[in-house]
């Protein structure tokens, strides 16, 4: 190209396209831990759909059969079988299979909500305190984690709940359970990123986010917060532990604290119950900590000497524990995969 006084111009440069999620992908791809982590979740979510599909009449409760129930003096105890393949609930009177089935989609909702409060609170205003270190907001935020994060989780969950519903100030509910769940978590999320966003707020790109014109809520939204993730991400998988241990004690301590004996013709045995203030309305509400606590009851002799059914609770053990190793797995390969952005 000429211009006018015969001189050579170069040619204006062509702007560079962005590059599309795929390429981007191709360039960044998806780590062994993220993966596998990535389809351990998505066959609990397969399983959760197919239970609400198959279950959709009888979603909230197990059906037990009569039969597998325990009577006077010990009612058949059914094992793993073609017919059972992980056997059957003794006391409950359901197939084990299906009880964990139909439990699936209750247990990843009850998680993922827990979180989802957890999170919202405490990685924004973590984030937030973090910004204002130093002020009266990061005081009243580290001083609340501090005070809260001094008492176990799970024990300040069964003093909230239970005093709320012994005291009936509200009716003893699984979404009220969830609220003060998520309520308890939080602080801790919110400390450790809040020490995490301390460091972000130094970083030289805030300092010339800001010299460029970047208000605090777009500073935030941009930068403080996403580099604060890895803090919440290693928090998340701490968080799951509490919720099934609270969901299992509520009935295991009723249940095995004698509350749930009866005595027949001298044989001893249990009737599964919950407490009042149980988060969940049933016994045979569909869940696995209560499958669990269940399991352990009847699972374990009575007499030192007889049998271990074990299948009665290394099934539902396994599930839970399958859903945490999912859970854990994201969390840490996200983390590897944020540490070569942020």
């Amino acid at each position: 190209m000429t211009s006018d006084s015969g001189l050579s111009t170069p040619a204006p440069s062509a702007v560079p396209k962005k590059p599309g999620w795929r390429e981007r992908f191709k360039r960044r791809p998806l780590n062994a831990r993220l993966r596998i982590g990535l389809g351990i979740l998505g066959a609990y979510l397969i399983v959760a759909v197919s239970a609400v599909v198959i279950f959709w009449s009888s979603l909230t409760r197990l059906t037990p059969n009569s039969v597998w129930i325990p009577g006077p003096p010990w009612g058949p105890l059914v094992g793993p079988s073609w017919a059972h393949p992980f056997g059957v609930v003794d006391g409950l009177g359901v197939d084990m299979l299906q009880a964990l089935w139909q439990a699936t989609p209750w247990d990843l909702s009850i998680v993922a909500a827990i979180l989802l409060i957890d999170l919202a609170i405490g990685w924004t205003l973590g984030a937030l305190a973090g910004m204002n270190e130093g002020g009266g907001f990061d005081f009243a935020v580290t001083l609340f984690s501090d005070s809260v994060g001094a008492i176990p989780s799970f024990f300040l969950v069964v003093v909230l709940f239970g005093g709320i519903t012994a005291y009936g100030l509200v009716p003893s509910s699984l979404p009220l359970f969830v609220l003060v769940f998520g309520l308890v978590l939080w602080p801790a999320t919110a400390r450790l990123t809040r020490e995490r966003a301390r460091e972000v707020i130094r970083q030289p790109y805030i300092e010339a986010a800001r010299a460029s014109g970047a208000d605090r809520g777009r500073i935030l939204r941009r930068h403080v917060m996403p580099g604060s993730l890895p803090a919440v991400l290693a928090q998340i998988p701490v968080d799951v532990a509490p919720i099934f241990f609270v969901l299992t004690v509520f009935p295991w301590f009723w249940d095995c604290a004698s509350l749930g004996f009866e005595t027949k013709e001298s044989a001893l045995y249990f009737l599964p119950s919950l407490p009042g203030f149980s988060p969940l309305p049933s016994v045979l509400f569909p869940e696995w900590g209560n499958i669990l606590a269940v399991g352990v009851c009847e699972g374990f002799p009575l007499v030192v000497g007889s049998p271990v059914y074990w299948w009665m609770f290394l099934y539902p053990l396994l599930a839970i524990l399958g859903l945490g190793i999912g859970i854990t797995l994201v969390c840490d390969g996200l983390q590897r995969r944020w540490a070569t952005t942020y």
